[in-house]
Protein backbone atom coordinates (compact mmCIF):
# COMPACT_ATOMS: atom_id res chain seq x y z
CA UNK A 1 0.00 0.00 0.00
CA UNK A 2 1.25 3.48 -0.87
CA UNK A 3 2.57 5.08 2.37
CA UNK A 4 0.51 8.19 1.66
CA UNK A 5 -2.63 6.07 1.71
CA UNK A 6 -1.72 3.80 4.61
CA UNK A 7 -3.18 6.01 7.34
CA UNK A 8 -6.87 5.96 8.26
CA UNK A 9 -7.95 8.82 10.51
CA UNK A 10 -11.09 8.16 12.51
CA UNK A 11 -13.03 10.76 14.48
CA UNK A 12 -15.01 9.83 17.58
CA UNK A 13 -16.04 13.10 19.22
CA UNK A 14 -18.48 11.79 21.83
CA UNK A 15 -18.57 13.78 25.08
CA UNK A 16 -15.15 15.22 24.34
CA UNK A 17 -16.53 17.27 21.44
CA UNK A 18 -20.30 17.68 21.89
CA UNK A 19 -22.78 19.22 19.48
CA UNK A 20 -24.59 22.25 20.85
CA UNK A 21 -27.73 23.88 19.45
CA UNK A 22 -28.21 27.62 19.90
CA UNK A 23 -31.92 27.24 19.10
CA UNK A 24 -32.71 24.16 21.13
CA UNK A 25 -35.08 22.10 19.01
CA UNK A 26 -36.48 25.09 17.10
CA UNK A 27 -35.97 25.66 13.37
CA UNK A 28 -37.82 28.08 11.10
CA UNK A 29 -37.02 26.24 7.86
CA UNK A 30 -38.13 22.74 8.88
CA UNK A 31 -36.52 21.15 5.82
CA UNK A 32 -38.38 18.25 4.25
CA UNK A 33 -35.67 15.68 5.06
CA UNK A 34 -35.18 16.67 8.71
CA UNK A 35 -38.12 18.59 10.13
CA UNK A 36 -35.92 19.66 13.04
CA UNK A 37 -35.53 16.12 14.32
CA UNK A 38 -31.73 16.12 14.11
CA UNK A 39 -31.62 18.92 16.70
CA UNK A 40 -33.00 16.59 19.36
CA UNK A 41 -29.66 14.92 20.03
CA UNK A 42 -27.80 18.18 20.66
CA UNK A 43 -27.18 20.02 23.90
CA UNK A 44 -29.45 23.06 24.06
CA UNK A 45 -27.72 26.39 24.80
CA UNK A 46 -29.99 29.19 23.66
CA UNK A 47 -28.39 32.05 25.61
CA UNK A 48 -24.76 33.15 25.99
CA UNK A 49 -24.98 32.21 29.66
CA UNK A 50 -26.11 28.70 28.78
CA UNK A 51 -23.27 28.42 26.27
CA UNK A 52 -20.71 29.52 28.85
CA UNK A 53 -21.96 26.82 31.23
CA UNK A 54 -21.64 24.19 28.51
CA UNK A 55 -18.13 25.37 27.69
CA UNK A 56 -17.09 25.28 31.35
CA UNK A 57 -18.36 21.69 31.61
CA UNK A 58 -16.32 20.70 28.56
CA UNK A 59 -13.22 22.31 30.03
CA UNK A 60 -13.68 20.70 33.46
CA UNK A 61 -14.13 17.27 31.88
CA UNK A 62 -10.98 17.59 29.77
CA UNK A 63 -12.83 17.88 26.47
CA UNK A 64 -11.31 19.04 23.20
CA UNK A 65 -13.93 21.38 21.78
CA UNK A 66 -17.46 21.68 20.50
CA UNK A 67 -19.65 21.98 17.42
CA UNK A 68 -21.98 24.98 17.60
CA UNK A 69 -25.03 24.59 15.39
CA UNK A 70 -28.79 24.91 15.59
CA UNK A 71 -31.92 25.38 13.57
CA UNK A 72 -32.02 27.95 10.78
CA UNK A 73 -33.85 31.24 10.56
CA UNK A 74 -36.04 31.79 7.50
CA UNK A 75 -33.10 33.29 5.59
CA UNK A 76 -31.00 30.14 5.95
CA UNK A 77 -28.69 31.42 8.67
CA UNK A 78 -28.15 29.90 12.10
CA UNK A 79 -28.37 32.61 14.82
CA UNK A 80 -24.91 32.09 16.29
CA UNK A 81 -23.62 35.65 16.47
CA UNK A 82 -24.86 36.24 20.01
CA UNK A 83 -22.39 33.54 21.07
CA UNK A 84 -19.27 35.40 19.88
CA UNK A 85 -17.99 36.20 23.38
CA UNK A 86 -18.54 32.62 24.51
CA UNK A 87 -16.71 31.35 21.43
CA UNK A 88 -13.77 33.64 22.18
CA UNK A 89 -13.73 32.36 25.76
CA UNK A 90 -13.72 28.74 24.56
CA UNK A 91 -10.88 29.44 22.14
CA UNK A 92 -8.80 31.22 24.78
CA UNK A 93 -9.22 28.20 27.04
CA UNK A 94 -7.78 25.96 24.32
CA UNK A 95 -10.97 24.44 22.94
CA UNK A 96 -11.41 23.91 19.22
CA UNK A 97 -14.60 25.36 17.80
CA UNK A 98 -16.38 24.08 14.71
CA UNK A 99 -19.41 26.15 13.75
CA UNK A 100 -22.37 25.57 11.47
CA UNK A 101 -23.60 29.01 10.50
CA UNK A 102 -25.78 28.30 7.50
CA UNK A 103 -25.68 31.14 5.00
CA UNK A 104 -23.45 33.88 6.40
CA UNK A 105 -22.21 37.33 5.43
CA UNK A 106 -18.60 38.49 5.32
CA UNK A 107 -18.69 40.66 8.47
CA UNK A 108 -20.23 37.93 10.59
CA UNK A 109 -17.72 35.41 9.25
CA UNK A 110 -14.84 37.74 10.14
CA UNK A 111 -16.21 38.22 13.66
CA UNK A 112 -16.33 34.46 14.20
CA UNK A 113 -12.81 33.97 12.83
CA UNK A 114 -11.55 36.69 15.17
CA UNK A 115 -13.30 34.94 18.04
CA UNK A 116 -11.34 31.76 17.34
CA UNK A 117 -13.52 29.57 15.14
CA UNK A 118 -11.34 26.81 13.66
CA UNK A 119 -13.67 25.49 10.99
CA UNK A 120 -16.94 26.40 9.31
CA UNK A 121 -19.17 23.44 8.51
CA UNK A 122 -21.22 24.48 5.50
CA UNK A 123 -23.90 22.55 3.66
CA UNK A 124 -23.63 23.16 -0.06
CA UNK A 125 -26.48 22.73 -2.55
CA UNK A 126 -26.79 23.88 -6.15
CA UNK A 127 -30.02 22.41 -7.53
CA UNK A 128 -32.62 25.22 -7.36
CA UNK A 129 -35.43 22.68 -6.93
CA UNK A 130 -33.75 21.20 -3.86
CA UNK A 131 -33.02 24.63 -2.41
CA UNK A 132 -36.62 25.75 -2.88
CA UNK A 133 -38.73 22.64 -2.34
CA UNK A 134 -36.69 20.62 0.17
CA UNK A 135 -34.78 23.27 2.10
CA UNK A 136 -37.61 25.84 1.93
CA UNK A 137 -35.17 28.61 1.02
CA UNK A 138 -36.02 31.50 -1.27
CA UNK A 139 -32.45 32.13 -2.41
CA UNK A 140 -30.57 31.55 -5.69
CA UNK A 141 -27.95 28.84 -5.98
CA UNK A 142 -25.34 31.62 -6.04
CA UNK A 143 -26.03 32.23 -2.32
CA UNK A 144 -23.85 29.22 -1.55
CA UNK A 145 -21.03 30.57 -3.69
CA UNK A 146 -21.30 33.88 -1.83
CA UNK A 147 -21.22 32.03 1.50
CA UNK A 148 -18.01 30.22 0.62
CA UNK A 149 -16.41 33.48 -0.56
CA UNK A 150 -17.49 35.31 2.59
CA UNK A 151 -15.89 32.73 4.86
CA UNK A 152 -12.69 32.45 2.82
CA UNK A 153 -12.32 36.23 2.44
CA UNK A 154 -12.69 36.58 6.21
CA UNK A 155 -9.80 34.17 6.76
CA UNK A 156 -11.92 31.18 7.68
CA UNK A 157 -11.83 27.63 6.41
CA UNK A 158 -15.11 26.37 4.97
CA UNK A 159 -15.53 22.60 5.06
CA UNK A 160 -18.20 21.74 2.52
CA UNK A 161 -20.74 19.08 3.44
CA UNK A 162 -22.23 17.40 0.37
CA UNK A 163 -25.17 15.04 0.74
CA UNK A 164 -25.90 11.96 -1.32
CA UNK A 165 -29.62 11.42 -1.74
CA UNK A 166 -30.78 14.78 -3.06
CA UNK A 167 -30.21 13.70 -6.66
CA UNK A 168 -27.20 13.49 -8.94
CA UNK A 169 -27.69 17.02 -10.28
CA UNK A 170 -27.41 18.67 -6.87
CA UNK A 171 -24.35 16.60 -6.01
CA UNK A 172 -22.61 17.12 -9.34
CA UNK A 173 -23.14 20.88 -9.36
CA UNK A 174 -22.13 21.18 -5.71
CA UNK A 175 -18.88 19.31 -6.34
CA UNK A 176 -18.21 21.64 -9.27
CA UNK A 177 -18.73 24.71 -7.09
CA UNK A 178 -16.43 23.40 -4.37
CA UNK A 179 -13.70 22.60 -6.89
CA UNK A 180 -14.08 26.00 -8.58
CA UNK A 181 -13.54 27.67 -5.21
CA UNK A 182 -10.26 25.81 -4.76
CA UNK A 183 -11.45 23.82 -1.75
CA UNK A 184 -10.08 20.34 -1.20
CA UNK A 185 -11.60 18.94 2.00
CA UNK A 186 -15.24 17.83 1.85
CA UNK A 187 -17.50 15.77 4.06
CA UNK A 188 -19.78 13.26 2.38
CA UNK A 189 -23.13 12.75 4.08
CA UNK A 190 -26.05 10.53 3.13
CA UNK A 191 -29.74 10.97 3.80
CA UNK A 192 -31.01 8.80 6.64
CA UNK A 193 -34.57 7.54 7.10
CA UNK A 194 -36.16 10.03 9.51
CA UNK A 195 -39.63 9.58 10.97
CA UNK A 196 -42.17 12.11 9.78
CA UNK A 197 -40.11 13.29 6.81
CA UNK A 198 -39.81 12.50 3.11
CA UNK A 199 -37.00 10.07 3.92
CA UNK A 200 -38.98 8.00 6.44
CA UNK A 201 -39.51 5.08 4.08
CA UNK A 202 -36.50 5.60 1.83
CA UNK A 203 -33.03 4.18 2.31
CA UNK A 204 -30.29 5.34 -0.03
CA UNK A 205 -28.22 2.45 -1.37
CA UNK A 206 -24.63 1.74 -0.44
CA UNK A 207 -23.81 1.88 -4.14
CA UNK A 208 -25.11 5.46 -4.38
CA UNK A 209 -22.98 6.64 -1.45
CA UNK A 210 -19.89 4.80 -2.63
CA UNK A 211 -20.34 6.13 -6.17
CA UNK A 212 -20.56 9.66 -4.74
CA UNK A 213 -17.30 9.13 -2.86
CA UNK A 214 -15.58 7.83 -5.99
CA UNK A 215 -16.84 10.76 -8.06
CA UNK A 216 -15.51 13.27 -5.51
CA UNK A 217 -12.14 11.54 -5.18
CA UNK A 218 -11.79 11.40 -8.96
CA UNK A 219 -12.14 15.20 -9.06
CA UNK A 220 -9.27 15.57 -6.58
CA UNK A 221 -11.23 16.13 -3.39
CA UNK A 222 -10.18 14.79 0.02
CA UNK A 223 -13.31 13.00 1.22
CA UNK A 224 -14.36 12.37 4.79
CA UNK A 225 -17.26 9.98 5.35
CA UNK A 226 -19.35 12.04 7.76
CA UNK A 227 -21.44 11.01 10.74
CA UNK A 228 -24.83 11.48 9.05
CA UNK A 229 -25.31 8.25 7.14
CA UNK A 230 -27.50 5.14 7.46
CA UNK A 231 -26.00 2.83 10.07
CA UNK A 232 -27.73 -0.16 8.53
CA UNK A 233 -25.15 -0.08 5.72
CA UNK A 234 -22.78 -2.66 7.15
CA UNK A 235 -20.14 -2.61 4.43
CA UNK A 236 -20.28 1.06 3.42
CA UNK A 237 -17.29 2.16 5.50
CA UNK A 238 -15.01 -0.54 4.12
CA UNK A 239 -16.16 0.08 0.56
CA UNK A 240 -15.40 3.77 0.94
CA UNK A 241 -11.93 3.01 2.29
CA UNK A 242 -11.31 0.71 -0.67
CA UNK A 243 -12.40 3.60 -2.90
CA UNK A 244 -9.83 5.91 -1.35
CA UNK A 245 -11.55 7.57 1.64
CA UNK A 246 -9.03 8.07 4.46
CA UNK A 247 -11.11 9.99 7.02
CA UNK A 248 -14.24 8.56 8.69
CA UNK A 249 -16.45 9.84 11.49
CA UNK A 250 -17.62 7.27 14.04
CA UNK A 251 -16.63 4.10 12.20
CA UNK A 252 -17.54 0.70 13.59
CA UNK A 253 -15.06 -1.37 15.55
CA UNK A 254 -15.20 -3.92 12.77
CA UNK A 255 -14.07 -1.33 10.24
CA UNK A 256 -11.16 -0.26 12.44
CA UNK A 257 -10.11 -3.88 12.92
CA UNK A 258 -10.39 -4.54 9.17
CA UNK A 259 -8.19 -1.54 8.40
CA UNK A 260 -5.52 -2.70 10.84
CA UNK A 261 -5.59 -6.19 9.38
CA UNK A 262 -5.02 -4.60 5.95
CA UNK A 263 -1.86 -2.98 7.28
CA UNK A 264 -3.23 0.51 7.73
CA UNK A 265 -2.19 2.72 10.63
CA UNK A 266 -5.32 3.94 12.36
CA UNK A 267 -5.14 7.38 13.98
CA UNK A 268 -8.00 8.05 16.37
CA UNK A 269 -9.10 11.59 17.26
CA UNK A 270 -11.71 12.79 19.74
CA UNK A 271 -12.78 15.80 17.69
CA UNK A 272 -15.34 16.54 15.02
CA UNK A 273 -14.17 15.36 11.61
CA UNK A 274 -13.96 18.96 10.37
CA UNK A 275 -11.09 19.71 12.74
CA UNK A 276 -7.87 18.84 10.99
CA UNK A 277 -4.27 19.71 11.82
CA UNK A 278 -3.59 23.39 11.25
CA UNK A 279 -7.21 24.51 11.79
Amino acid sequence: MNPDNSVLTVYSPGRSFPSVSVTGTKCDLMCEHCGGSHLNGMIAAETPQDMMRVIDRIISSGGDGLLISGGCDADGSVPVMRMTDAIRYASEKGLKVNIHTGLIGKEDAAALVNAGVKAFSVDVHQDPAIIRNVLHLNVPASAYSDMLDNITDAGGTPVAHLTAGFGTEDLRLSVGLVRNKGLRDVVLLALVPTKGTITEDTLISEDAVTDAAVMMIDTGLNVTLGCMRPRSHRTLEIRCIEAGVRHIANPSRQTIQWAKEKGMRVVEKRTCCCIRSGR
